[in-house]
């Protein structure tokens, strides 16, 4: 009888497992993009990535002027790789592919960012970045989200210290 009730159990289990498995097939297959047939691979929220991407931008400019280029090429390639995150997930909202916007958009202005980084010049991020900030808030025109203004920051509300790290 025992041997039974812990068969049954097993069976139940792989049961469970198998259908579990064939369910997110299909759910995977309902979410192809109707135009492309690629796969939504990314299930967060966009406002989660753009939450993120906020703090990322705001800590990016408190190590750029600073000049501390390591910790501002730290952001940027957060900001990067949360933007490649986004554009490879597909992410429609109400019709707008942002995925997209933020592909035409933002990158080519990561990328001069970077460029100031790279060049460890303060004038050259501070004017990319300021790009950088009207891009975000004309792509969130474009996506019907233009409530949502991005500032250049004005200060530092998180308790890390922005400057360079002393030379021995």
């Amino acid at each position: 009888m025992e041997y039974r009730i812990k068969l049954g159990g097993f069976i139940l289990l792989v049961s469970t497992v198998f259908i579990s498995i064939s369910c997110q097939t299909d759910q995977a297959k309902s979410n192809a993009h109707p135009d492309t047939d690629e796969q939504y691979e990314d299930t967060v929220p966009l406002i989660y990535h753009m939450s993120f991407m906020q703090r990322y931008s705001h800590k990016l400019y408190l190590a750029g002027i600073e000049e501390n280029w390591e910790l501002a090429d730290v952001y940027s390639h957060e900001i990067e790789e949360l933007s490649e995150t986004i554009i490879d997930g597909n992410h429609l909202d109400d019709g707008v592919n942002v995925s997209k916007l933020l592909e035409t958009m933002l990158i080519p202005q990561i990328e001069n960012v970077e460029a100031a980084i790279d060049a460890k010049d303060q004038a050259m991020f501070e004017d990319n970045y300021q790009t950088m900030i009207q891009t975000c808030n004309q792509c969130h025109e474009a996506a019907n989200y233009g409530a949502v203004k991005v500032t250049v920051p004005s200060g530092n509300p998180y308790n890390q210290d922005f400057s360079p790290a002393a030379e021995e």
